[in-house]
């Protein structure tokens, strides 16, 4: 029996917790035909295909997915340059979501979950039905990306996130520590992430590209996506030379806020970033 696809990594992480930047790296490694499948909507379908909110397409024929009178015009695009990617929102009516699926040459797809309970809402529905959902795979991963917990939730506090129950939020960040330190086991093909490592360690990337077999050439590493707009704090400013971003401080402009007063009365959280993370705050 053939594969549809020969790598599947589902991405599993909080909001703001560099999730965009990994995956557009991760992609950059592979350098070869992708789907990426961007925040998965589960409460409208499970089924990633379904329910992304934007996905983009690149190294396969537009002739085989897109539909309409812009295919031919695509097509001529990606004649000049294989590697053009095309971009799609959740309800673009042009993509033909079964033949994308169904065809069977796409060396990596990438479908991203951001900022759900593994207990409530991931469940056990999640590795018995994605076979179903995304093809047979080659490979499977399910990478968690866990940032630390005081820039997290700074970052979360500056793009306005409306906290009406704080204790659920630090309960979602909590549930990522404990599947990424090996405490819990939802995922099948678990491989973690640490934000903060990736972002400052240049060995650790090789590493992560080892493990996921692909082969490093730390392209990407400088860029800041242009999705869920960028950096809280920067935006796309430092767009080249991501690098320079303080990311790792951010939290120095929210120690008094109510929700961080809470995160660091949390002894199981502290507990947990200081075993991940080492000493921050």
């Amino acid at each position: 029996m053939s594969f549809v696809n020969i790598k599947e990594i589902a991405c599993f992480g909080m909001r703001r917790s560099g999730n965009h930047a990994i995956q557009n790296w991760i992609i950059k490694q592979n350098n070869a035909s992708f789907v990426h499948l961007n925040d998965i909507k589960i409460y409208t379908s499970q089924n990633p295909y379904e329910s992304f909110s934007k996905a983009t397409v690149s190294g396969i024929s537009p002739l085989v997915y897109h539909q309409g009178i812009k295919k031919f015009r695509r097509y001529a695009r990606y004649l000049q340059n294989r590697n053009v990617e095309y971009l799609y929102g959740g309800d673009r009516p042009e993509l033909d979501r079964d033949k994308l699926r169904n065809y069977c040459t796409k060396s990596l797809i990438i479908h991203s979950y951001e900022h759900y309970s593994f207990n409530k809402a991931i469940g056990d529905w999640f590795e018995g039905k994605r076979e179903d959902f995304l093809g047979r795979s080659q490979q499977k991963f399910d990478i968690i990306i866990l940032r630390d917990p005081f820039n997290t939730f700074a970052s979360l506090i500056r793009m306005g996130e409306n906290f009406k129950n704080p204790d659920s939020a630090i309960e979602k960040w909590l549930e990522h520590a404990r599947e990424y330190f090996g405490r819990t086991h939802h995922f099948k093909h678990r491989l973690g992430i640490n934000y903060n490592l990736w972002f400052t360690d240049k060995d650790y990337r090789q590493e992560i590209a080892n493990s996921l077999q692909l082969t490093f050439t730390d392209a990407g590493i400088r860029n800041v996506v242009n999705v869920g707009k960028g950096s809280s704090f920067d935006g796309t400013v430092y767009d080249g030379k991501a690098q320079e971003m303080p990311v790792l401080v951010r939290y120095k402009s929210y120690l008094e806020h109510p929700v961080m007063l809470k995160i660091l009365a949390n002894e199981e959280l502290r507990e947990l970033s200081t075993q991940i993370f080492g000493a921050i705050v």
